[in-house]
Order: C-alpha cells, then structure tokens, then sequence
C-alpha cells in the first residue's frame, strides 16, 4: 500500500486513526499500541503478504535479544543480533550481487536466484541495529513488546524512514496527551501531507517521464537530451523524496507524533557537506554514529578522518542499492565531500550562489550513477553528456510529456507553444527548491482558516484525479 492511493486515503488511514484514538479515549492504551501495530503489518502486507512474517519474525528476535543485553549486557548477544540483521539483509540484498561478482572473478558460473527483495527491509533493519547497539551501551530502558514492536512498524516510517530512535517515539507514545486528537495537529498534517502528495503526483511523476525516456535510450540521444534526463531524474528524486518526507511526518501529525526530519532543502547547499546534513538526514546520523565515530571520526587527523569519511559514503551507496553504479555513486560523493572537507578554508571566499550551483551540479551528474541500471547504462549517459551533440529539442517532450496535468483535464496545449510548459516547470522547480521555504517551515508558520482549507482541499482534489495510476517512491526500492 502506497501513500498516494485510493485505498490509503479513503480506507486504510480512516481505520487507523479513529480505531487508535477510540481505543485510547477509552482507556485502552496498550489495545490502542497492539491495534496500530495490526495495522501497519496489513500496511507491510499489502505489498507482498508473505513478508509479514519477515517483519514479524525479526521484531520478535530483536526484541528477545533487547531483554537480553538489558538483562544480562553481554556482548557475544550483541554481536549474535548484529549477525543476524546483517545476515537477513545480505540475503535478501546482497545475495544475487555476491553471486554474480564472484562468477566475473572466478569464472564460475552458480546461479542466482529469484529473490524479492522486501520493501523497507534497509530501514528496519537499520532501525534494530542501532536499538540493540544502544541497549548494549545502556542508552535504553526495558520496553514492552506492544511498545518496541510500534517504534519498529509504524506505518508512516516503516518503509522508506525517516530511521528513527528509540527515544524519538516511545516517549510520545507514552505522552498521555499525544493520546488524545488535536484539531490543530490534524489540520497540519493533512496540510503537510497534501503539499507532499502534491509533490509526488504533479511534479516527480511528471519528471520521471522525461528521466524514463532518455535513460532508456540513451544511445540514441544527444548531449541536450541527455542532460535534461539526467536534470529530470536529479528533480524527480528530490520532489519524490520530499513528497514521500512531508507525507510520512504529515501522518505523523495527525497521530500526534512529531517523525525527526529527513529533508530540508538540499539543494540549498553550499558544499556536498552541508548537502549530506540536509539529505537523507537521519541515514547520516545512523552512519556517523554507528560506523564514523567508531571508525574515529574526525579524531586522528585530516587523514584518517577523508578514509573514514569514504568508507561511510562507499557504504551508503552499497545501503541504497546493490550495484557498482550505486557505490560509484558513493565514492563520488566521498570525493565531494573529501574535496569539500579540505577545500573549506578557500572555498568560503567564493560567492554563496556560485558554491550553490556547483553543489547542485555535481550532485546531479552523481544522480546519473545512481539512476543507471547497469555500468553500460552509466557509461553511456556520461559519454553522451560530455560529447558535445547538440540537437533541438524534441517537442514531444514538452508537449506530451511534460505537461501530464494539463492532460488530467484532457487539455491540449497550443501548437507553436511546445518549449513553454517545460520551461514552466523548470522554473517552478527551481523555485521550490532553490528560493521557497521548505514545507515544514510553511506548514508551521502558516495561518489556518476557511481560505487555506479550501486551498488544502482544492489541491487534494486536483491530486486525487491524477490518481488513476498508481506509482510508488522511489525509496521503496532502498
């Protein structure tokens, strides 16, 4: 089941939010936990059912290995949970990957298999990791079952984050006032979650389309078609990922529960550090704690801290994908971020705008790494980017592609005017994510009355006719 879908909006999330307040209105708290944990398992399971036993099966290992490193602090259980986690992603994930890496080296030929990788099985099981390593340092206390399996399941986080912390959601959960609805709560996360559906229909969709086409054929292409692919997908994964970000904390809101930002503005960035603080933000902090700081961080000088700093950026590509494209990515991104690091004391002499574009740039000739699905893919597109083809643009791209809102409403565009309705989105882009608040900061400053709900309720209905095709995030895949 996906955020943007008929069955979410009207069935799903009507059930889970009257069933969990009646229940605690009641008195029934711990009903009220175990009844939203059912849901978010039908949730999971509306994907691919037999994976409910996946999840299921892994909260209560992970469970039973928290009350024995609370119990008994000893670290061969710790390491034991660690291998276990790991273990059920490499399988799912990396399994096929390691096969086939181990054919091209040794020339053998043992085959893969049909393995279906489970939707958000990086993200849970991140999520227990770093439960146990903290109930190990003693930064836990013992949680009951229906309380852990609810930080692990919630359904707005369970799937593609944000990766959240122990101490981020059972306190609320366990906040009587976080029990009770609020108007106020309700109206900003309806509001919030209708800007990120918005996001993810109107604009990421639409791009992806064009991103779709060039990748596929990308040896037919010329340098400008290859780079407005490659500026489609760079939007279409900022506006999907910002959609589904403002989507998940929307829920949130209207569950009384406050998710940890994952997304603020990236594009805004001077430098691919300040990038890595404002994308994604909760899988860096889960590196930086985790793997960085263990590693020791930026503690044993300017070298040691660059080797630190791209074993955790060729990690964070290997977690996004299991493909040499997705550790190129990463290794690019080390580099940045290297060049960054050491590059600082120059670098801020330079205009904020100029370090902007640069940032923005490089970041989106990375994203052609991330999006090819084979190394010849990734080849190809950076061949055709650098080799100076230029040809006019393909009318069908903007007049056919592009435009899929106008479209909703069966509305031709006028002959003669192919290059305007991109040039429109384009610039709409770039505003939103260059000069406009983020929706947070809007949703958080904005005044609530009869205009701003009718405005809310103008574009929820706009969303719901392009519902017609359902398309999942992109982060689903991670």
């Amino acid at each position: 089941m996906v955020f943007n879908s008929h069955v979410f909006i009207l069935c799903f999330l009507p059930i889970a939010l009257s069933g969990y307040y009646l229940l605690n209105h009641f008195g029934y708290e711990r009903p009220a936990r175990i009844f939203l944990v059912g849901m978010s398992f039908w949730f999971y399971g509306y994907f691919h059912p037999i994976y409910i036993l996946l999840l299921g099966g892994s909260i209560l290992v992970n469970y039973f290995l928290h009350c024995r490193l609370y119990a008994m602090h000893q670290k061969w259980v710790l390491i034991a949970g660690l291998l276990i986690n790991l273990g059920i992603l490499g399988y799912f994930k990396y399994f096929n990957f390691l096969v086939d890496n181990l054919n091209t080296l040794l020339g053998t030929s043992f085959s893969v298999w049909k393995i279906l990788l489970p939707l958000g099985i990086s993200f849970f099981t991140f999520q227990q990791i770093s439960f146990l390593v903290d109930t190990y340092r003693g930064e836990t206390e013992r949680y009951e079952f229906s309380e852990y399996a609810l930080f692990i399941s919630f359904f707005p986080q369970l799937v593609a984050g944000p990766i959240v912390t122990h101490s981020e959601i059972i306190g609320q959960l366990r906040n009587p006032e976080n029990k009770q609805p609020s108007v106020e709560w309700f109206a900003k996360g309806i509001k919030l979650f209708v800007i990120g559906m918005s996001k993810k229909l109107l604009l990421a969709d639409r791009f992806g389309e064009v991103a779709d086409w060039g990748f596929k054929y990308y040896y037919t292409i010329d340098s400008g078609h290859a780079i407005l692919a490659a500026l489609m997908f760079t939007f279409q994964l900022y506006f999907d990922f910002s959609g589904y970000c403002d989507m998940a904390k929307g829920i949130g809101y209207m569950f009384h529960i406050v998710l940890p930002t994952n997304f603020n503005s990236p594009f805004k960035s001077a430098g691919i550090i300040e990038f890595w603080k404002r994308w994604h933000i909760t899988l860096g902090r889960f590196f930086t704690k985790y793997v960085y700081i263990p590693l020791g961080g930026n503690r044993k000088g300017k070298i040691r801290t660059c080797i630190n700093s791209m074993i955790v950026f060729c990690l964070s590509g290997l977690w996004h994908g299991a493909g040499w494209t997705f550790v190129l990515w990463g290794v690019m991104h080390g580099i940045g971020y290297i060049i960054d690091y050491i590059g600082k004391p120059l670098f801020k002499h330079i205009p904020r705008v100029l370090r902007v574009l640069t940032t923005f740039l490089y970041v989106s000739l990375a994203f052609v790494a991330f999006r090819a699905e084979s190394r010849e893919m990734m080849c190809g597109m950076y061949r055709v980017i650098f080799s100076g083809d230029w040809q006019p643009l393909q009318p069908f791209l903007s007049s056919d592609v592009i435009v899929a809102a106008f479209r909703i409403f069966k509305v031709n565009v006028l002959p003669g005017a192919d290059y305007y309705p991109l040039a429109f989105y384009l610039v709409f882009a770039f505003y939103l994510a260059f000069i406009s608040k983020n929706s947070e900061e809007y949703v958080e400053k904005a005044r609530y009355g009869v205009i701003d709900a009718i405005a809310t309720a103008a574009l929820l209905l706009f969303c719901f006719i392009g519902l017609s095709g359902v398309s999942t995030f992109l982060y689903f895949n991670f």
